[in-house]
C-alpha cells in the first residue's frame, strides 16, 4: 500500500514512512490520540520546526506525547500559577490547532512549547463554559430546568406493605358493592394491619 507525504507528494510504500524507531513511536503516539486530534496534531507539530532544517524525529516524538498528555487530562489550565482549570473536550484541542494553523504567519516560529496552543483551547473552553452558564440561566429563569430533571426515583415497595394495600383495596370494593357492612369491613381492615404488621 503506497503512502504519500503530504509536503512534497513523495510516494513509497507505508513502511519506509515508518522505518527508524522513531517514526514507529511518532505513529504509535498519534495512533493513541482521540481521532479528531490526530491529523491536526501532525499538523501541529510543523509549528516547530527549526527555518533551516527539519525537526528532529525524536522531537516530534516528544512534542506529540505532550500534547497527548494535554488532551488526555480532560481539563486545561491557560497558566499553572494562577490554576484555573477548565473541562475541555478532544475536540476543542483541535480546533485550537486550527485556528494556529489559520494565523500561523502570526505566530512567532518555531514554537517552543506548548503554552500559545494551551491559552487558544482555554479561550475556547472558557467561551464555551461561559455560553453554559448562560443556557442554564435562562433555563432556569423560563422554568425549563425543572422539566429538564430526572424524575424522582421512587423507593423500594416493601412486599407486605403491597400485600396489605392489596386487601385493604378489596375490602372497600366489598364495601362499596354492598357485599360487606362497614362495621365488618373495619374488623378486616384492623386485621389485615395486624396481619402484615403495619398501618396505612
Amino acid at each position: 500500500m503506497l503512502g504519500t507525504c503530504p509536503h512534497c507528494a513523495f510516494q513509497a510504500e507505508m513502511e519506509a514512512f515508518f522505518t527508524d524507531d522513531e517514526g514507529k513511536r511518532l505513529a504509535a503516539a498519534v495512533a493513541e490520540l482521540p481521532p479528531e486530534c490526530g491529523r491536526a496534531v501532525l499538523a501541529y507539530l510543523r509549528l516547530f520546526k527549526p527555518p533551516k532544517t527539519g525537526l528532529r524525529m525524536a522531537r516530534a516524538v516528544k512534542l506529540a506525547r505532550e500534547v497527548a498528555d494535554l488532551i488526555a487530562a480532560g481539563t486545561v489550565c491557560k497558566d499553572e500559577r494562577t490554576g484555573m482549570r477548565r473541562p475541555v473536550a478532544p475536540a476543542m484541542w483541535a480546533q485550537g490547532i486550527e485556528q494556529m494553523l489559520a494565523q500561523r504567519d502570526r505566530l512567532s516560529l518555531p514554537l517552543e512549547g506548548h503554552g500559545y496552543l494551551r491559552a487558544v483551547v482555554f479561550s475556547l473552553a472558557d467561551a464555551a463554559d461561559a455560553a453554559a452558564e448562560r443556557r442554564r440561566e435562562a433555563d432556569a429563569r423560563a422554568g425549563r430546568h425543572l422539566s429538564a430533571a430526572p424524575p424522582l426515583q421512587a423507593p423500594p415497595e416493601d412486599p407486605r406493605q403491597k400485600k396489605l394495600q392489596n386487601e385493604l383495596d378489596w375490602i372497600r370494593q366489598q364495601l362499596a358493592y354492598g357485599l360487606m357492612e362497614p362495621e365488618e369491613a373495619e374488623k378486616q381492615c384492623a386485621a389485615a394491619r395486624v396481619k402484615y404488621g403495619t398501618e396505612t
